[in-house]
Parts: structure tokens; sequence; C-alpha cells
């Protein structure tokens, strides 16, 4: 089982390279998702994001808002290093297992694919990458694709901001994918990172 990590920052094209690997057979894994499902009422980890942030956060269910949350995270560097220095650990602590009983499956996938956003803040996860692959565009490229997601200017630069730099990226990355044009030329370069290294 070759496990590939994804990382890119906000708007480079990290989730289409992963939709694309999951074209090909690969089964991915989006941390993202299984930091929410950490903060359901109840866990550790909600209770250590509730005491850090406050309950404005929360929703009239006791739910973490993902948006309040993110509103709160980005307003600042040390606040965005507080919440990654509480969700990545307890993230960390499930990739594990799951990688182990999806190894055990009767038929287990070829690729899997691990999507990292914050690559650089946790390199803890480089530990389960046979290969680092990082998504990369210029930051006026990433802001306007955020743009036409509904996301605001200030909300996207914001965000930028207080992640990790490309530069930074392609430091830790064993293999960098561009997205700095069309869909389809970003999608010939993916097919011919997918032939070239993994079908290898």
């Amino acid at each position: 089982m070759f496990i590939l990590v994804v990382t890119g920052g906000l708007g480079a094209g990290k989730s289409t390279a992963s939709r694309y690997f999951a074209s090909r057979g690969a089964v991915v894994l989006d941390l993202d998702e299984i930091a929410h499902r950490l903060l359901e009422p109840g866990s550790a980890t909600h209770a250590r994001v509730v005491e850090a942030f406050g309950e404005a956060i929360l929703d009239g269910h006791g739910r973490v808002d993902r948006a309040r949350l993110a509103a709160a995270a980005f307003a600042s560097r040390e606040a965005a290093d507080l919440l990654n220095s509480i969700m990545h650990p307890a993230v960390f602590r499930e990739i594990g297992p799951g990688l182990t009983q999806i190894g055990l499956l009767p038929s287990p996938p070829a690729v899997v694919v691990l999507e990292i956003p914050l690559l650089v803040e946790a390199p803890d996860f480089l530990e389960f990458a046979d290969l680092a692959v990082a998504v990369v565009a210029p930051e006026e490229m990433r802001v306007g694709r955020k743009v036409a997601e509904g996301m605001s200017e200030g909300d996207a630069r914001a965000r930028i901001a207080v992640q990790a730099s490309d530069e930074q990226r392609i430091r830790i990355a064993d293999h960098v994918l561009i997205n700095a044009s069309d869909p389809s030329t970003f999608r010939t370069e993916l097919e011919a990172f997918w032939e070239r290294v993994i079908g290898r």
C-alpha cells in the first residue's frame, strides 16, 4: 500500500488533485474531515477547542461552528498556532490506526492519499508518507479561486497570511505540482505525474 501525502495552501488545488487520484483508484483521507469529526460535542478535542476559543464558536446545539472557529483561528498567527497545537496531535493519533485498518482489508487499495493542508505546520505526518506532493499556485490566483467559490477576499487573504508559504511547502515535498493555468492543463499535469511516478 503506497501512501501519498498531498499538501497545498488555500485555493492551490490540492482537493482537485486528490479527486483526480481518487478517480484513478486511490482512497483519499481528508484530514480536515477527520478533524471535523473529532470536534463532535463530548469529545476531549471539542472541550479543548472551546476552552481555547470560547463558547462564541458554538452554534445553538453546542456544536463547533466551522465558520466561527475559522474566523477566530485565522485572526492571527498566534491563534492559528493555538488551534493547530490542539488539532494536529489529535488527528495524528487517528491516522495510524485508520491506515492499519485499511491495510488489513481483504483487498486493500494500492494507493492511499492523505490530504493534509498544513503539512509544514505538522511535519510529523510525513512519517506516514511514501511520497509527499505539494500543489502550488500564485497567491492572486488562489485568492481569485476562493472568491469565485463565495469566500470574501479579505477572508481568503487572512487565511493565506497565517499559513506556510509555497516556498516552505516545496522544501518538504518530494514532488511539486504547479496549478497556475486552466483546469485542463492541471489535469494533464496530474495525469503525467500519475503515470510517471505512481503508476511506476
